[in-house]
């Protein structure tokens, strides 16, 4: 079975690229989105984040608001929160989708898209066959795009979307580190073919 790494910087482009690599019959895994589930109360990664962080992280129903922890994380990248947060989420985050990698290949799947932001920082390039970057190019058009993008997605403004960026791989080390790079510069249609072709390349070569 192939696995391919969907990874980029935020406010690339890298959710509109799982939706078209489903429309070509993909199987994609939300890695961000596993991690999401890791917060729930009841799991060992939410008691460990609790411990780390305190009681204040959680909203009056004792969910972890990850606004707030967001905030308390970025906020002072020296501080090594982020880091701290990240050895608990990832290893949990990581047996997850290796139990549903297993599933895919019993079933009988030939290629599985793993999206996951932070790919090469969480050395998760090791256990998939091939990378996939989604960039924006770089300058100060692309640094609007960005902003206006995750504006849109998540209404962080632009002093948290510097923040965001700030704690990952720049673009060029993305670039250097790929296997094959999708550049979200132009029209949907122009995406879509990009990412149409990268499918069928990538699946042909894998054969």
């Amino acid at each position: 079975m192939l696995v391919i790494g969907l990874t980029g910087g935020i406010g690339s482009g890298k959710t509109e690229v799982t939706h078209i690599l489903r429309e070509l019959g993909a199987v994609v895994i939300d890695a961000d989105g596993i991690a999401h589930l890791s917060y729930r109360p009841g799991t060992p990664a939410y008691e460990a984040i609790v411990r780390l962080f305190g009681r204040d992280i959680l909203d009056g129903s004792g969910v972890i608001d990850r606004g707030r922890l967001g905030t308390i994380v970025f906020s002072d990248p020296g501080s090594g929160r982020r880091e701290k947060l990240e050895a608990i989420v990832w290893p949990a985050t990581r047996e997850w989708i290796e139990g549903r990698l297993a599933k895919e290949e019993g079933r009988g799947t030939r290629a599985v898209v793993i999206e996951v932001s932070k790919l090469f920082e969480a050395g998760w390039d090791q256990f998939v066959d091939v990378v996939w970057a989604v960039e924006v190019p770089p300058g100060d058009a692309g640094n609007s795009e960005i902003a206006r993008r995750v504006q849109a997605r998540s209404g962080f403004d632009e002093a948290r979307t510097r923040e965001r960026v700030a704690a990952q791989m720049t673009r060029e080390e993305r670039i250097e580190r790929a296997d094959l790079v999708i550049e979200n510069a132009a029209t949907l249609d122009f995406l879509r073919e990009q990412v149409k072709t990268a499918w069928q390349t990538t699946r042909a070569r894998s054969e």
